[in-house]
């Protein structure tokens, strides 16, 4: 049967590759349809000025002021991410078969599919890393150094990225890469710099868990596992330098204070590749007698990415079993929209709030939040009447009133 697989892989890979894309599309548009701008999502649009700001806005101008118009922009960098991985894992992988597996790995890791719906840095970054490796591997020098610069205007993001290819081109004896790594390093540091105030406080420990939780538990083991296999036994490409620059510095500065992840995750989810071919190369030199323990490894961690996916794509779901609708891992991205709707359906176009993150949210649905506004929106228990009430799979989750002002 595996043969079998193989076979067709083989010869309509990039029919495979298409549907892959097509099918994670269609959960992807269903996620993001789902959920309502966070008060972050809605400072980046409104407030922020960067790369991404930019093209948010561009897209709610050209498809209308709502969230399919502004995800869709994070789903498109996924998707010319999921190309791209396919294309940099011919670089580190063999067969046609096992670059699938990485592009399905990448698809499911829980981090992967998380910065395809939410709107910040991480998809873009992924996006934009993928393309740098992949022209640095095709030899298109122009190009390469073009998006390679280009990442500097990534609100600084890029810094560890940078100073992994300053460290491979010293290893490799590239001056000129060298060069404009450490150019680009410095303007980066210089421009957005590196967040080193506050009293030391350690980290280590959330910062671990955070890595588990965006790979999942045994992805993470075995990312942990293959960056330091290559370290002690095979070839090290650019790859496994943005890789273990990423984890080990990451990791380093946890220990004296809280960091963006953000600047420091998405270098390390593009290592599947690498994961794969350790994993198959491992998997293929033994005998089939000697592989059980492979094959109930890899059958744990699929159940398991399968069971992230699942949660984070039903997600909605879980508000029948919560008694506080509050702990729900989304909630922050829930209420916004079906709110607006409610009220501009009762005839209200203006109101005031004492909670300046839900106003500045609820402006993004077309609603004007005015300190002379008549319209006081105020929070309502749940166990009281209300006139707007938002649900989730018929439960109520917020109450809200309208007050004079």
């Amino acid at each position: 049967m595996l043969e079998k697989v193989r076979e067709f892989v083989g010869r309509h890979i990039a029919f495979s590759v298409f549907l892959i894309c097509l099918v994670d599309c269609v959960f992807l548009f269903y996620v993001a349809n789902s959920l309502s701008i966070s008060y972050n999502e809605a400072e980046i649009f409104f407030n922020k000025q960067n790369f991404l700001s930019y093209i948010l806005n561009l897209s709610a101008q050209i498809f209308g002021q709502n969230d399919l118009a502004l995800r869709s922009v994070m789903i498109f960098f996924h998707v010319i991410s999921v190309v791209l991985m396919y294309k940099v894992s011919k670089f580190y992988i063999k067969l046609e078969f096992d670059r699938l597996v990485a592009v399905l790995l990448f698809i499911l890791l829980p981090g992967t599919l998380v910065s395809a719906i939410i709107i910040n840095n991480a998809g873009l970054c992924i996006m934009l890393a993928l393309l740098c490796i992949y022209l640095f591997h095709i030899k298109n020098k122009i190009l390469f150094v073009a998006f390679f610069s280009m990442a500097f205007f990534i609100d600084g993001d890029f810094l560890i990225f940078y100073v992994s290819f300053f460290i491979f081109a010293l290893y490799k004896r590239k001056p000129p890469l060298a060069w404009l790594s450490a150019i680009l390093f410095l303007l980066t540091l210089c421009f957005f710099g590196f967040d080193t105030n506050g009293r030391p406080s350690g980290h280590f420990i959330d910062t671990f868990g955070i890595f588990a939780a965006v790979f999942s538990p045994f992805i993470f083991m075995f990312f942990v596992y293959t960056v330091y296999r290559i370290w002690i036994k095979e070839k090290k490409d650019i790859l496994w330098f943005i890789a273990i620059c990423s984890f080990c510095f990451c990791m380093i500065f946890s220990v004296r204070q809280r960091l963006e992840l953000e600047q420091f995750l998405p270098f390390c989810v593009i290592a599947t590749p690498l994961m794969v071919r350790v994993f198959f190369n491992s998997y293929r030199v033994r005998l089939p007698k000697f592989r059980k323990g492979y094959k109930i490894f890899t059958i744990l961690a699929m159940l398991l990415l399968a069971l992230n996916w699942t949660i984070i794509v039903f997600n909605q779901i879980f508000y029948i079993f919560l008694n506080d609708p509050t702990k729900h891992f989304v909630y922050k991205f829930d209420i916004a929209k079906e709110l607006a709707n409610k009220l501009k359906e009762a005839g209200i176009e203006d109101i005031y709030t004492y909670d300046k993150r839900l106003g500045l949210r609820l402006e993004f649905y077309g609603l004007k939040v005015k300190n002379d506004s008549k319209n006081l929106l105020t929070s309502v228990d749940l166990n009281k009447n209300s006139r707007f009430c938002v649900k989730k799979m018929g439960k109520i989750i917020a109450n809200f009133d309208i007050r004079g002002n």
